[in-house]
């Protein structure tokens, strides 16, 4: 009996430990890693490939704050770890570089787009020009494929054997052309002064009397001569605006290079077509009245009035003049909200494409002038 205690006792000091101990506490918050282009340096904010921003601090320290051993600046490529706490991102090691960031315009591209050469300045000598060859990978070929040589970009890469290695390839992690962001109140301005220099420009030709654009022989306000007088002052406006605020943010070097999207092409060619259309009909109008002997045919009006745009020669309110005014109307406001949204971001390229007017309004903006001319033709 004695010894069946003894052993019972062991055991019990045995496993008592076993039983009783309690497991260590473990950390509700995990170290994670974290890779991405620095966008500030102080406090740190990186932002992923993927565009993830996320902001870190630096872990707590006893005493005066030490320099980390390694301090980042904008633009380069970084990976760390953090640990997630309910004050923030806390660093848990130090940040390790793995690779830059470089701004320059294209020097070349290769024909396969798997290469591209980024001419820049070197900050110890601003005199010197420095050729960078990057590599792209599939990933980047259709963007490589839309950009052109002198187009300002920013890539960030990698280099073999290390960022301060002498030789190795370039490798791009992130690519995209330099821009510029452009307030609504500035981009609103630039349209309406473009429109204002045009105007003003009509005042001093005509003597004072820009109206004078789109008055009819018959001294009333002329509905075709309106709307391509409207339409033409809209566009010409919206490329003034876009090619001024071109030179304002990358300079003389980007001045023109602004091309015309085939819808944009094809409404402003219909606007023209329906106000020749329109005067070749008043024309031959005129010349058979005259061949049978009506010299009255058309009686001028006393003075203009705005609602000649509207109004049929008996003043009253025609369904024809109405529709293609109140059309044009709609395609100019649209279009020039299209404009001021397209300059929110002004791109370093060489060469880009005013905004396009999308096929629903390409194709009422046609039906209305269709419809004007139709009946123009048909009456008498």
């Amino acid at each position: 009996m004695y010894h069946i205690k003894l052993l019972l006792t062991l055991a019990f000091i045995l496993l008592a430990p076993h039983t009783f101990a309690q497991e260590p506490p473990q950390n509700p918050f995990p170290p994670a890693s974290f890779e991405g282009i620095v966008i500030q340096a102080d406090p740190l904010e990186v932002k992923s490939v993927s565009g993830e921003v996320r902001q870190f601090l630096s872990p707590d320290r006893q005493g005066p704050a030490q320099a980390p051993a390694i301090r980042p600046k904008s633009g380069d490529l970084v990976a760390l770890t953090y640990e997630p706490t309910p004050k923030g991102n806390i660093l848990k090691e130090e940040i390790r570089i793995t690779g830059a960031t470089i701004v320059g315009t294209i020097k070349e591209i290769a024909t396969d787009m798997s290469w591209l050469i980024v001419r820049t300045r070197n900050l110890d000598k601003p005199e010197s020009e420095v050729n960078v060859p990057l590599q792209t990978s599939t990933q980047f070929q259709p963007l490589v494929s839309a950009m052109r040589p002198g187009d300002g970009i920013q890539a960030t890469y990698i280099r073999s054997g290390g960022i301060n290695a002498t030789d190795g390839i370039n490798s791009v992690k992130s690519l995209e052309w330099q821009s510029k962001s452009v307030g609504r109140a500035a981009r609103w301005w630039s349209l309406i002064g473009a429109m204002i220099a045009l105007y003003i420009l009509a005042y001093v030709f005509t003597k004072g009397h820009p109206t004078e654009l789109f008055l009819g022989t018959d001294n009333r306000y002329s509905s075709s001569k309106f709307q391509t007088v409207l339409w033409f002052s809209l566009v010409i406006s919206a490329y003034i605006a876009i090619v001024s605020h071109r030179i304002f943010a990358a300079g003389w070097s980007y001045v023109g290079g602004v091309d015309i999207p085939p819808n944009l092409l094809i409404l402003s060619g219909i606007s023209v077509l329906s106000f020749t259309a329109a005067k070749a009909i008043t024309v031959g109008k005129v010349e058979k009245a005259t061949a049978e002997g009506r010299t009255d045919m058309k009686a001028n009006a006393d003075t203009p009035r705005v609602l000649d745009l509207v109004n049929d020669d008996s003043n009253h309110t025609d369904l024809g003049d109405f529709q293609m005014v109140a059309i044009t109307l709609l395609a100019a406001i649209i279009y020039a909200i299209s404009a001021v949204e397209f300059m929110d971001h002004i791109e370093f390229r060489r060469v880009v494409t005013m905004p396009d007017v999308d096929a629903t309004l390409l194709s009422i903006f046609g039906l209305g002038q269709a419809a004007y001319l139709g009946k123009k033709a048909a009456g008498d």
